[in-house]
């Protein structure tokens, strides 16, 4: 994404699909965060884009069997939405994704999310004091503040090992699992 300093040009000439004080881009714990934070500030005009289907980040992506939280769940959970009902102690990777839905929609932040919508680009319109950020289906969107929530956990990296190319079975990361894959022996 650019910098504030970058691309000081007059904006372009056309309609802008939306017009916040607050753009964010994902729908993982920390944009669903931010965005609560925001609104709990009385802050409504936020807009959340998601390059995704589905909110959750990390949390939607991580669907490896016995994956789950790290570090005590109720550590894990938002200081203003508390969860006292952890199934245990290291929650679940179900149990985290559901607790992210339920807060969202406790919240009202699931209308304010855009799925399907990668962001392709962000400017610095000095003229304006305002971001223009684009997406994969071709919207854009103006605000004072841009936000970048996105998180890197969720996007596999394939190490390059000798003889991958010759293993006859099947080969993926635990962020992309195949379900379809018995593992059985």
């Amino acid at each position: 994404m650019a910098s504030p300093r970058d691309g000081g040009a007059a904006a372009p000439a056309g309609p802008v699909d939306r017009d916040v004080d607050v753009v964010i881009v994902g729908a993982g714990f920390s944009g669903l965060g931010v965005a609560a934070v925001l609104r709990k500030a009385g802050i409504g005009s936020c807009l959340i884009l998601e390059a995704a289907d589905d909110l959750g980040g990390t949390w939607r992506d991580n669907t490896y069997p016995g994956c789950g939280c790290d570090i005590p769940s109720p550590l894990y959970s938002y200081s203003f939405d508390q969860n006292p009902d952890w199934s245990r102690l290291f929650a679940g990777q179900p149990e985290l994704q559901d607790y992210l839905r339920d807060v969202a929609r406790h919240r009202g932040l699931v209308e304010r999310v855009r799925f399907g919508r990668k962001v392709t680009g962000a400017r610095w319109i000095e003229a304006e004091s305002r971001w223009e950020v684009t997406t994969s289906t071709g919207e854009r969107h103006r605000a004072r503040f841009l936000v970048s929530a996105v998180g890197p956990l969720h996007h596999p990296v394939q190490p390059d090992l000798p003889g991958m190319e010759s293993f006859g079975g099947a080969v993926f990361h635990s962020a992309a699992w195949r379900h379809d894959v018995d593992l059985t022996g």
